[in-house]
């Protein structure tokens, strides 16, 4: 069958093309953020109206959620690395939708919700993972972060629509509504997959698009790939080898234009174990950036509804969120573009730089949050955190791709395990703390003490790369 669909004309050349792969983890990922937000709008409606349960079930019903993305994350990385396919993850990933859909629409017990909300998760964990890694085959090194911005892009827009629809659906036909929306989802990925999806570990071979090494590992002297330097070894690699700011500007010209001619060339290493790659610099840094960013976010949807209604008499905080979330969309293409040609421009560094810049500005724009008197003075803070949370989100998420490119190991799928699992963490963990000391210190001091302790530590973890190549410099 899929031989068949190769050979086809015209979808033959769809299912050949990266673009088809960038383009349908964008719809997917869309798809995976727009159920999720989907059904979570519902939550409180479905377990204090109609299932009777405390409030305090809320946290335990998102929870599981979490803990079922970095089971399916987990596990699909190891699995996609071990076994080299992406493309059987991801049916698997459709049809685990799917069988959500199926356990929320029979759901009248809060057991069924907890199991559905655990099968989602995993079902989210795997898909984000095998998504990212999908475009990190198909496309080359150091060129990521806006193909990331793209796909983080049709994200923020289901964030932003997913609530209200759910809402909508919700009052209009109940539980029932909204868990047809998730079945009709899972089925239509499933089509999809089948029609216009390749492996992109097959088509990476196919296209030739293996990219060498960057910044002074290429001869930039010849377009000839024969000129290429040898690839870092595994020494290099374990103790921490990552892409040096010397000579990448000249070197990742040459890369493009063999690139586009379609003569790159280059062989793979074996993959690295996961908890080694953890301890890799780019893999932590990006891990802890991830955690920070999503933690606070999170912390602060949280937050926000509780402190709209307290200080400014405002019981729907609907508007806020969907302020932010098209602060997200607008935002989103500029920062992925800029990370790019900050880095196409002055080295691997200034990726360790946008994110400090992120995480110390994060700061300043949750004080505005924090002592705002009017409830337009907190909007444009809420504004401002969106654009400096995602100068430390889109950095990180195309890091993950940008050094297994660049080391030539073979450990996509992990890498991008080890982001699902962060972001994962990061929803999980912050949270309940901060609604916790919302209780007892109100809005201000939580938010500027946990948004200052998260955010420094962010900052002094991006801030080792740069200093690192300072101190080889001197050397």
């Amino acid at each position: 069958m899929q031989g068949l669909l190769d050979r086809a004309p015209f979808l033959g050349k769809i299912r050949h093309s990266p673009h088809t792969i960038w383009a349908m983890a964008s719809i997917f990922l869309f798809i995976d953020t727009f159920i999720y937000s989907l059904t979570v709008a519902n939550l409180p409606d479905i377990l204090q109206d109609t299932m009777h349960v405390s409030e305090s079930s809320n946290g335990v019903v998102t929870a599981m959620f979490g803990i079922g993305a970095i089971f399916g994350g987990s596990i699909a990385g190891m699995l996609s690395d071990r076994l080299h396919f992406r493309w059987n993850l991801q049916l698997a990933a459709a049809l685990t939708y799917t069988t959500a859909g199926v356990v929320f629409y029979i759901s009248k017990h809060y057991y069924q919700l907890l199991l559905f909300r655990f099968i989602n998760g995993i079902a989210s964990g795997m898909a984000c993972t095998m998504l990212y890694s999908a475009v990190g085959d198909v496309y080359p090194a150091n060129l990521l972060g806006f193909k990331v911005a793209i796909v983080y892009f049709a994200n923020n827009i289901a964030y932003t629509i997913g609530p209200v629809v759910g809402e909508r659906l919700f009052d209009a036909d109940g539980i029932h509504g909204t868990s047809s929306i998730v079945i009709a989802f899972g089925i239509f990925e499933v089509v999809a997959l089948n029609l216009f999806i390749k492996d992109s570990l097959v088509l990476r071979k196919e296209l030739n698009l293996a990219e060498p090494p960057v910044g002074g590992l290429l001869d930039t002297s010849s377009n000839n790939p024969s000129s290429r330097k040898d690839y870092p070894t595994s020494d290099e690699i374990d103790g921490g080898f990552c892409p040096s700011p010397a000579g990448y500007s000249e070197a990742n010209s040459t890369t493009k234009a063999m690139r586009h001619a379609g003569q790159v060339a280059g062989s793979e290493q074996a993959g690295i174990p996961l908890w080694k790659l953890v301890l890799r610099l780019p893999v932590f840094v990006a891990i802890v950036a991830i955690v920070a960013s999503i933690g606070v976010q999170c912390t602060l949807e949280g937050l926000v509804p509780l402190h709209l209604d307290d200080k400014f008499g405002k019981s729907d905080s609907s508007m806020a969120f969907v302020i932010f979330g098209l602060a997200l969309t607008i935002f989103v293409p500029c920062v992925g573009s800029l990370s790019d040609w900050l880095i196409e421009k002055w080295g691997e560094s200034m990726r360790y730089y946008t994110m400090l810049f992120g995480s110390i500005a994060s700061i300043f724009t949750m004080l505005i949050m924090a002592l705002a008197n009017t409830y337009a003075v907190m909007m444009v803070g809420y504004v401002l955190f969106a654009f400096t949370n995602l100068c430390m989100v889109i950095p990180s998420q195309s890091a993950f791709g940008d050094f297994v490119n660049y080391t030539k190991v073979d450990s996509m799928a992990q890498s991008y395990a080890l982001s699902t699992v962060a972001w994962a963490i990061g929803a999980i963990a912050l949270p309940p703390i901060g609604t916790a000391l919302y209780s007892d210190y109100g809005f201000t001091k939580p938010l500027i003490g946990i948004s200052t302790a998260i955010c420094l530590f962010c900052a002094g973890a991006c801030a080792i790369y740069p200093i690192r190549e300072r101190m080889r410099g001197i050397k």
